[in-house]
């Protein structure tokens, strides 16, 4: 593994995984009722609730480096 392959599998990975955290903390924000739904911000999450401001805040942090993990993986697969 080069240098440029890392670099490549941690900005797909983690845009990747960015987003498909981001998606998966909204429908946590949205199934958990709090109010505002989706437009809640961060602040607003954990003022209603802070197990589920927890849980968002973790799914957002941890998103990027499962992306990034999984591309990993599926490079290695295929060479």
């Amino acid at each position: 593994m080069n240098t440029r392959d890392w670099l490549i599998d941690i900005l797909i990975g983690g845009v990747l995984g960015a987003i498909t955290g981001a998606i998966v903390a909204v429908n946590v924000v949205i199934f958990a009722g709090i109010e505002e739904g989706y437009e809640a911000s961060i602040p607003d999450v954990f003022r209603q609730n802070t197990i589920v401001g927890v849980a968002t805040v973790g799914i957002l942090l941890t998103g990027p480096i499962v992306g990034v993990v999984v591309r990993r993986r599926m490079r290695d697969r295929s060479e």
